[in-house]
């Protein structure tokens, strides 16, 4: 008996000091200098995560390794260390222990850990962080709408940040469909499916009958048409290439998933046309003192036949540029404001509307063509690349190929990889372009067209644009047929929703030197919710009768 008892109080002892040995060892390799100095693989890590949020921030709160890296719970820490003895066996190997073999791991190693919390819904963020706990109201409004559209529609944290503590893969844009095929493990198909072709036009379409009955839209009464307040900016360089690029635009990834630009950037118009103007980001030129945001308000409304609009917003004082002779760079017209219709037929339309034509390798653009290539070649036959001082804005859809990156030097855009024309006359008929019209202030005149593979304006006769100033405030009002019959001109359909924009080239602007709105959706008298999703549906014209 006393040989028993002896035995057992030996072993729990053996117990307890194995147990708390087995525990320290344990504790030790989830501390934050054991992981930062036992590998000299983890030095270049430790180094850039000095300088991430989630170790040095306001509250002073800090997260280890092993708070992201090692569950809390002993069963899966067990699992998770036992899956551990395969890094320490390519530790001895020599894989990754120069930073070169590392960067060229990075997006492996990353997937990996992307992959792992997508299966565990996203668990070591949830010891920090969890939906409960969110006061979306403290939060900028950016990422109020995100969490809650998180919430709702069950996304869990790693989908959206990626590279929030360590920096992402150089080539990590390539990857960006590695949700789908983990997801779905199918192929993703590189451009969503077209629509019906556009209806052929039709003897009884209007756009005589604009002609006729003229400015249509200044004569209505607009007092109970309601309004939506948007805030137009400066885009800067920011181009199509660069939205889709996440190592410079960290929303790319969402872009490329679906996320309108507005869901994400609505109510930071001021400080990106600030970003702008200083030159900070996005803008390499010097604009002077030019304003970077103008808010304006847009009615909407129609009939069986037209669609009228009204635009109203401040006029600004004049400040000139500082690289134009005479800082005007359009003497003629002080103001010059355009509007593009489109649907889904055109990719990236229904997420960033008439962004989706602005390319890196426009007119002041940083990829800009030298006037040499510009006049050389088939191109300069097929396209009017030198009375408008260089490449114009077209679509993705027209050229063969389109760098995003901008890897090994490679100019971004695709200008020179055209599409021949009986392509070109396919996507046109098949409706794939933007719908564009423009009023110019100095004659009063007003340019309809389209943009595919070039933009294409001409003296319009379908769509009537007038505007005035007074009192500081500027007026626009529009007249457009529903049908114009005018090819390029977008065929609207009141039980229809399309993407629309403003631009706006204020103060003698000219080229891409102009105000910007987001991508609106806009539709015809819809019950909301109910015939669209009110999420995509921002402008909704009011049936008028006349």
């Amino acid at each position: 008996m006393g040989a028993s008892l002896g035995a057992a109080v030996i072993f729990f002892v053996a117990g307890i000091l194995f147990w708390g040995g087995f525990n320290t060892v344990m504790e030790a390799t989830n501390s934050f200098r054991f992981c930062s100095t036992a590998c000299h693989e983890m030095s270049w890590v430790h180094e850039e995560y000095l300088d991430r949020p989630h170790y040095q921030n306001a509250t002073g709160v800090g997260a280890t390794c092993s708070d992201c890296h090692v569950p809390d719970a002993w069963g899966p820490k067990m699992i998770r260390k036992i899956e551990a003895s395969r890094e320490v066996w390519h530790w001895m190997l020599g894989t990754i222990d120069t930073k070169e073999k590392f960067e060229g791991k990075r997006l492996q190693l990353a997937e990996n850990v992307w992959h792992s919390m997508l299966r565990t819904d996203s668990r070591e963020c949830r010891n920090c962080h969890d939906w409960s706990a969110m006061d979306l109201e403290q939060q900028a409004p950016r990422a109020a709408r995100e969490h809650a559209r998180g919430f709702e529609q069950g996304q869990t944290c790693i989908e959206c940040h990626q590279g929030i503590a360590h920096e992402l893969p150089q080539d990590w844009d390539e990857s960006e469909v590695w949700l789908a095929r983990f997801e779905h493990d199918e192929p993703v198909t590189d451009l969503p499916e077209r629509g019906e072709p556009e209806m052929p036009l039709e003897a009884e379409d209007l756009g005589e009958a604009v002609a006729a009955e003229g400015d249509i839209a200044s004569t209505l009464d607009w007092d109970d048409i309601p309004a939506l307040d948007m805030t137009l900016f400066l885009p800067g360089q920011a181009s199509i290439e660069w939205i889709q690029d996440g190592s410079a635009h960290g929303g790319g990834r969402a872009f490329s998933f679906g996320d309108r630009c507005l869901w994400c950037h609505q109510d930071e118009e001021e400080q990106i046309g600030q970003l702008a103007v200083s030159a900070e980001k996005i803008e390499t030129y010097d604009l002077g003192g030019k304003r970077g945001h103008v808010p304006m308000t847009v009615q909407a409304s129609f009939d069986d036949d037209y669609l009228f609009m009204r635009f109203q917003w401040e006029a600004g004082e004049h400040a000139p540029l500082p690289f134009v002779d005479g800082g005007m760079m359009d003497p003629d017209n002080p103001v010059k404001l355009t509007v593009s219709f489109s649907d889904d037929r055109v990719d990236m339309a229904d997420r960033a509307g008439c962004w989706a034509s602005c390319h890196h390798d426009s007119a002041y653009m940083p990829d800009a063509p030298e006037a040499e290539a510009l006049a050389a070649g088939e191109l300069a036959e097929r396209l009017d690349l030198m009375s408008d001082n260089g490449v114009t804005k077209y679509l993705t859809e027209s050229r063969t190929e389109i760098e995003i990156r901008g890897r090994r030097g490679a100019a971004r855009g695709g200008w020179d990889k055209l599409k021949d024309e009986q392509e070109i006359r396919e996507l046109l008929d098949g409706g794939v372009y933007l719908n564009v019209s423009r009023f110019n202030s100095g004659d009063g005149s007003t340019e309809s067209g389209y943009i595919l593979d070039e933009r294409h304006f001409a003296d319009s006769q379908a769509v009537v644009f007038s505007a005035e100033e007074q009192d500081g405030m500027w007026t626009a009002y529009l007249t457009r047929a529903l049908r114009t019959g005018v090819e390029g001109d977008k065929p609207l359909s009141t039980d229809g929703k399309y993407s629309f924009n403003v631009a706006l080239h204020d103060d003698h602007a000219d080229s891409r030197f102009h105000h910007v709105s987001w991508q609106y959706g806009l539709a015809f008298d819809a019950e909301i919710p109910g015939d669209f999703d009110d999420d995509m549906v921002e402008i909704n014209a009011t049936r008028i009768s006349r």
